[in-house]
């Protein structure tokens, strides 16, 4: 599958979350710790703008609403992406250069993974697509596991202990570093 195709799907569910979000619900506590619903929202807005400035030149500027800078920013990700050629520009992701595909393809995990975070952060059950899922844990796995992808200054939290007959979407959350059992009232 085109990670396009899969990057658009991600934005796509995680939108319909993001667009939900009240003022209220900016506050709530997520499964990534230290980062509120608003954080993450800004973060994966961050993370777009980050990809279209240096693919690009230029990105939207921050608004004064999180929720409309994530739709501003996916949009013109999106947009950008039509260009085949951006696929194997050069890209720097943790001191190594990647081509564009690959740093699309991060964007995807984490935007599908975020949007678990702040669904289930506001007390929504989220099912992410199967498909989704199985095509992130199958690119997630080819990462090496040295220490760069993983923990603290990695681009995902450190893998989780999870069980052999778990879910697809489980073994997903808790190689991201995330429990699948996560709740809001388990922050308290």
């Amino acid at each position: 599958m085109d990670v396009r195709d899969l990057d658009r799907r991600a934005i796509e569910a995680t939108g319909r979350i993001v667009d939900t979000l009240t003022d209220e619900q900016l506050a709530a506590p997520t499964p990534c710790p230290r980062w509120r619903v608003r954080d993450v929202v800004a973060h994966m807005t961050d993370n777009k703008r980050r990809l279209l400035t240096a693919l690009t030149g230029s990105a939207p500027e921050p608004g004064d609403d999180v929720r409309a800078d994530f739709r501003i920013a996916a949009t013109a990700l999106t947009a950008a992406f039509t260009e085949d050629s951006l696929l194997t520009a050069s890209y720097e992701l943790l001191g190594i250069e990647y081509n564009a595909a690959v740093a699309l393809f991060v964007h995807f995990a984490d935007t599908l993974v975020h949007g678990w975070d702040i669904g289930t952060a506001i007390g929504q059950d989220v099912r992410l697509s199967e498909d989704l899922v199985q095509a992130a844990l199958k690119g997630i796995s080819r990462w090496p596991d040295d220490g760069t992808i993983w923990g603290k200054d990695g681009l995902f939290g450190e893998k989780l202990p999870v069980a052999e007959d778990a879910t697809p979407q489980e073994k997903l959350l808790a190689t991201t570093g995330r429990s699948p059992q996560w709740t809001p009232a388990s922050t308290s």
